[in-house]
């Protein structure tokens, strides 16, 4: 069974979205606007987490094209890995609806024997997916290459961070397959 908090009750406020409260765009919380996306696994427990800030300096230092996301590999990913709280969707500033989400790739195996894969991580603009898919409109991310997402990751095994291992041949994304 999973939860999740649908509603945050705020002395004087009432009632407002747990996204928007997180984000402290209700209540006048000093957030410090870093955001950090983590993913989880287990065997053994671990965790990789990304540096939404410094991607997006990276992005800045180093303009790309965004790609476009396939809709149903995008709906999967959603449906699986994320926790979409559907009532924040029209609360994304229409401004900010059409910015591109970031993605990653990384090389996993489902288990100890089996063969290593890639796998497509949406690390920021899962909200912003959603609402694109909701309303039938296309959804584009920019692709960090593999020496971009590194920098900018840390990697846990059991609440140690520890390096991450090279386990796949070849150089990753590259900056070609990243669209510089």
């Amino acid at each position: 069974m999973t939860a999740a908090i649908t509603t945050v009750v705020l002395p004087g406020l009432g009632a407002v979205c747990p996204e928007c409260f997180g984000r402290g765009f209700v209540g006048g919380l000093p957030i410090d606007g870093r955001e950090i996306y983590t993913f989880s696994m287990t065997g053994p427990d671990s965790e990789l987490s990304w540096d939404i800030a410094r991607a997006q300096e990276l992005l800045t230092l180093r303009p790309r094209q965004p790609k476009k996301l396939d809709p149903v590999d995008l709906a999967d990913w959603l449906r699986s890995r994320v926790t979409i709280t559907p009532r924040h969707l029209d609360h994304i500033p229409v401004a900010k609806r059409g910015v591109p989400g970031i993605f990653v790739v990384i090389t996993v195996a489902a288990g100890p024997d089996a063969p290593m894969s890639d796998f497509g991580i949406l690390i920021d603009g899962s909200h912003r997916a959603a609402l694109a898919l909701r309303d039938g409109r296309d959804f584009f991310a920019y692709l960090l290459t593999e020496q971009e997402q590194r920098s900018i990751c840390t990697y846990t095994i059991e609440g140690k961070v520890t390096e991450i291992l090279q386990i796949a041949a070849g150089p990753g994304i590259t900056p070609e397959d990243a669209g510089l």
